[in-house]
């Protein structure tokens, strides 16, 4: 199996940038504009600036995934060592709401929130970077990589002092309520290569807070103040958010509790990251 994996990331890599380049190819000309591009694009000088002026803030989004990746089995074993655990308490607060919103989607929904989960991810995360490349100033690039660098550096803090499995696991917790109705794990039901890809960058215990929510409402955030100039894509960044929100629920990894605790980051990370750029 181990080394099938390269082949199988590879794979799913091609499948994720293929999805990923038509969705760009549909929403530059939709969004920005072929001759918002092209009037760019053409001006070297002005491209040169703009990257100059662009670097630091890249730099320390760097920074900070890189020590995210660096770090992850450390903070791992450092929560499981000091962290709180905090599954049980979480049910303690919202109960059967995820198995409630499992049932009240088809199961033939999950060939939608599936890849909305990862390609629809990718996508909002990644479009928004290069739009907003093309605005009238700098300004809201800025604040959305450094709001991305907030948003990732408080949940490092977050999964270093929390222990959370999420809702398909919970039963498998110690202490937890046997009686709970049972969550699905869909994603890994129906999209197993997926699942044993992300396992590769990420956690079962980091829940709490969704960064999935946190970083989709901080683009939706950046879409709102920026509609005046880029109005199509407002729409496009409410669909796809609240696509992502549902599915990481439906899905079965996030508690209701992890998407309330993302939305707060997303504002918060927003609100300093206006404060770092002014």
């Amino acid at each position: 199996m181990i080394e099938q994996l390269p082949v199988e990331f590879l794979r799913l890599l091609g499948v994720v940038l293929a999805a990923v380049v038509a969705a760009f190819a549909a929403l530059l000309p939709a969004c920005v504009g072929r001759d918002r591009v092209r009037s760019v694009l053409a001006d070297r000088e002005l491209l040169r600036e703009r990257a100059r002026r662009i670097a630091p803030y890249v730099g320390g989004l760097a920074l900070v995934l890189a020590v995210n990746k660096g770090l992850l089995r450390r903070l791992e074993a450092f929560s499981f060592e000091y962290g709180y655990r905090a599954t049980t308490a979480i049910y303690a607060v919202e109960g059967n709401l995820v198995a409630a919103i499992q049932d009240a989607i088809p199961r033939a929904a999950v060939y939608y929130f599936g890849p909305i989960y990862v390609v629809g991810y990718v996508v909002l995360l990644s479009f928004p970077l290069v739009a907003y490349a093309f605005a009238r100033n700098l300004r809201p690039l800025k604040r959305l990589i450094a709001a991305y660098a907030v948003n990732y550096a408080f949940a490092i803090a977050c999964y270093a002092g929390v222990v959370a499995y999420g809702p398909r696991s919970y039963r498998d917790v110690p202490g937890a309520d046997q009686s709970a109705a049972s969550v699905e794990p869909l994603l890994l039901d129906w999209f197993r290569g997926v699942t044993r890809l992300t396992a590769r960058v990420n956690v079962e215990t980091n829940v709490f807070p969704s960064l999935h929510t946190a970083l989709s409402v901080t683009v939706l955030l950046a879409a709102v103040f920026t509609h005046e100039e880029f109005p199509r894509w407002t729409p496009v960044a409410a669909f796809l958010t609240a696509s992502i929100v549902v599915a990481t629920m439906f899905l079965g990894i996030h508690w209701a509790t992890d998407v309330v605790a993302g939305t707060a980051l997303a504002a918060g990370s927003v609100a300093l990251a206006n404060r770092v750029v002014d």
